[in-house]
Order: structure tokens, then C-alpha cells, then sequence
């Protein structure tokens, strides 16, 4: 019999074989930031990275320098100053600049290259490509400060990034860009990942950070900025999903294989922006039908549930409700009007084992309430055999048989002696 580990090791597989499929060819940006460099974890982040280059992610990483460029200025005994957050580069914290990001994209060349020739990884026909992307311009004098050297992107090379990547190879990008009249500015990282995500349209903008911040496992764009930890950040993802790309996530780069489980796993480990909502409920549609069944399917082999075929549920699936998380259906529930009545039958309350004490019975209880008004029913039914104390807690009293409206009385099953429960709405 399989240990613990062993069933946890098979949950993953089964739970990340879908996104494996929806990954594959997907471009997806991350954002390293520069604290992660010198950190323990850092070679295992790489090779974590490397992971998902082999499933077939095209990649392009985006590294920052702000730690070591600090570091080598206080060595230097130099002074360095900032406006609104920004580093005024001058000539002398330029060339310390270059200097760091030859030696940085040097380390991440080899530490991925050694990761994709290592066991069990092993891809010799992957290559990491740097280069010349990226066409920078002066920030220029604001509120009479003068930037010096510090830029701003001005033009992405697309078509030359989207060949390297057409061909399997990871794009690694660093904060320095070249103007036209051949000189050198320093750029944010952060906004270097942003502008290529945009531009290539990515499918995902991947912000990895040494930052434990508390946050929900996913948020609106409109959610996102009521928080002040992503403040700093939130133009930027704006900018992002308003762009065209799909998602952005924050991983905290502490969380031991965050980067795979947030990206190939439902609850992930980090914090997912989107316009649209990752979990929503809504009335069922055909293509749920296998989900539907998937979570019936033990509840009726217990007899907890009345068989359904996938034939009846195609044919009352606009009874049903749904709420699914990144696509899935995670909770069911069916409603019936009762003809000639003013009653509404609920049914076939269900939760994945995974989602439960989160509420989504609540959530499924809350909706249908609703539904059952819009239809005129100034009650709501349920016959349960099982879970009587959990709808008595939300409102609902013992009945009868002769309580039920004809319609239903006439069906009702003696052999099964479902308990009768109802709800004044």
C-alpha cells in the first residue's frame, strides 16, 4: 500500500497534468529580482526554472542588480542618490553598473546551463540567449533633477526574442539598455519584464521575489490595488493585463518550489491578478457535465446521492450551478422549480473534498436563494438523508410529507425516507 508520500507524490502528478498540457508553448516572463541572486535558494530556483523550460514553457527571464549595484557603491565609498525611487546613474555608478551585469548574467548562464545538463533535468537543446533587445532613452530632468544615465525602454526587438524562443530557447534580459547614439542606460527590471510581457503579448508576467507578503491566492486588478504591498507594483500589472496578458503572479521565492506549485497546481502558492476572477459560481454549462460527475459520481456509489446519468444531467444542466476554480468544477448544486407551486427544490449540493470548510456550500446556498426568487418560489425544498444539521444551522425546518407540494408528494420515496426540509425566503 502506497505511504503518504507516496499518494501526495500522485495527487501532484494527476493535479498537474492539465497544466502541463495548457502550459506547453505558453511564453511566460519572470521577474527575478535582485535579492534572489546571492540568496541559498537562488540554484534551486534555476533549476526549478529549468523544469519548466523542459514541459515546454518559452522563457524569459529578467534579472535585477539593485542589491549587488548597492553593495559595490558602499565598497567603493561612493554616494549614490535617488529621486521618487529611482537611481540618478552617473558615469562612474554606470560603469559599476555594466560591470555587475556582466557578472550576473555570467552566474544565472551558468547556473541554468549546468541545470539543463544535470540529471534529472538533462536537455542539451535548450540554449540561454542574451543580447541586444532592448533600445533604451534617457529619463531626462524631472522636478530639475537631472537622471544622468538612468533610462527608460524605448523599443523592444520582438521578432528577434520571438525566433529565440521559437527555436527552444530561454531569453535572458538584463536592466541595461543602448540607445541609438551608442550610449548606455540603466533600466528597472521590473519594468523591462512588464514592456516584453506587453509586447509579446505573455501569457503570464511572473514577479519572483524574497518578499512574504500576505496576500489573498488571487485578486481582481480592481481587488489589487486596495492593497498597499502591491502598490508600488500596481502600474505596472496594470499595464500588464491591460495589455492582453492573462495573469500576473507574485511567488514568494521562500516557498520551496513556489514557482511549480503556484504555476501546476490549483491553489498554487503565491497570488494571482487577473481582470477576471479565478473562482466564480455561475449556472452550469454542457462542457461541465464531466465535472459534474466526477464529484457525484463517490456520493452516489455511497447512496448518499440519487444516480444521475450524463444523459439526465444533459438534460437539466440548466438546473445546475457550478462554481469552478481555474475551470474546474469544484461544487455543484441543482435547482427545481416545482411546478404549480411556489417552491423550489434544491439538490445535489456536492463540494470537492479539497474545497471544503472554505464556505463554497454557503456560496452554492447563497446563489440558488437568489435563483429560486427570480423564479417566484417563496420557499426553498430539500430532502437529505445526511446532512439535516448543516442546512438546520442555515435556516432550514423539519417538514412532512403532506407538506410538500402535490407534485412532489406523489414522488416522494418511502424506501430512501429522505428527511424534509424547507426555507422561507
Amino acid at each position: 500500500m502506497p505511504d503518504q508520500s507516496s499518494c501526495t507524490h500522485i495527487r501532484f502528478f494527476r493535479e498537474a497534468a492539465p497544466y502541463i498540457q495548457a502550459h506547453k508553448g505558453k511564453t511566460f516572463v519572470i521577474a527575478l529580482s535582485s535579492s534572489l541572486l546571492d540568496s541559498d535558494s537562488f540554484t534551486q530556483i534555476i533549476s526549478d526554472i529549468a523544469i519548466l523550460s523542459t514541459l515546454g514553457v518559452k522563457l524569459i527571464l529578467v534579472h535585477g542588480t539593485r542589491n549587488q549595484l548597492e553593495q559595490a557603491i558602499q565598497q567603493q565609498k561612493l554616494s549614490s542618490k535617488f529621486h521618487k525611487s529611482l537611481r540618478i546613474t552617473t558615469p562612474q555608478i554606470l560603469e559599476i553598473s555594466k560591470n555587475i551585469v556582466g557578472r550576473v548574467r555570467v552566474d544565472i548562464e551558468n547556473k541554468l546551463s549546468y541545470a539543463l545538463n544535470t540529471p534529472p533535468i538533462i536537455n542539451t537543446g535548450l540554449s540561454i540567449i542574451s543580447g541586444n533587445f532592448i533600445t533604451a532613452k534617457p529619463i531626462g530632468v524631472h522636478d530639475g533633477i537631472d537622471y544622468q544615465y538612468t533610462g527608460q525602454v524605448r523599443k523592444i526587438t520582438q521578432v528577434q526574442i520571438q525566433q529565440q524562443l521559437d527555436h527552444h530557447n530561454i531569453v535572458l534580459l538584463s536592466p541595461l539598455g543602448l540607445s541609438p547614439t551608442g550610449k548606455a542606460y540603466n533600466l528597472h527590471y521590473e519594468e523591462v519584464a512588464t514592456q516584453v510581457a506587453n509586447i509579446l503579448s505573455a501569457d503570464k508576467l511572473i514577479f519572483l521575489r524574497n518578499t512574504p507578503d500576505k496576500l489573498p491566492r488571487e485578486l481582481t486588478l480592481q481587488e489589487a490595488k486596495q492593497h498597499q504591498a502591491i502598490k508600488p507594483m500596481i502600474q505596472r500589472i496594470e499595464s500588464a493585463l491591460n495589455a492582453g496578458v492573462s495573469r500576473v503572479h507574485l511567488i514568494n521565492a521562500n516557498d520551496d518550489g513556489g514557482i511549480l506549485l503556484e504555476l501546476y497546481t490549483r491553489d498554487g502558492s503565491g497570488t494571482l491578478i487577473s481582470t477576471k476572477q479565478y473562482e466564480e459560481i455561475s449556472q452550469a454549462h454542457i462542457s461541465d457535465i464531466s465535472g459534474i460527475l466526477e464529484l457525484i459520481r463517490p456520493l452516489e456509489e455511497k447512496g448518499i446521492l440519487i444516480k444521475r446519468s450524463r444523459e439526465q444531467l444533459e438534460l437539466e444542466i440548466n438546473n445546475f450551478i457550478v462554481i469552478k476554480r481555474d475551470q474546474k468544477v469544484i461544487a455543484c448544486a441543482a435547482l427545481y422549480p416545482i411546478a404549480n407551486s411556489n417552491v423550489s427544490e434544491l439538490a445535489c449540493l456536492v463540494v470537492d473534498d479539497n474545497y471544503r470548510g472554505q464556505k463554497k456550500g454557503d456560496t452554492l446556498l447563497n446563489f440558488a436563494e437568489k435563483l429560486a426568487k427570480t423564479h417566484g418560489s417563496k420557499k426553498l425544498l430539500v430532502l437529505t438523508t445526511q446532512t439535516t444539521d448543516w442546512f438546520q444551522e442555515r435556516g432550514f425546518k423539519l417538514g412532512d410529507v403532506e407538506d410538500l407540494p402535490g407534485a412532489k408528494k406523489t414522488l416522494y420515496n418511502y424506501q430512501r425516507n429522505s428527511l424534509i426540509l424547507f426555507k422561507e425566503l
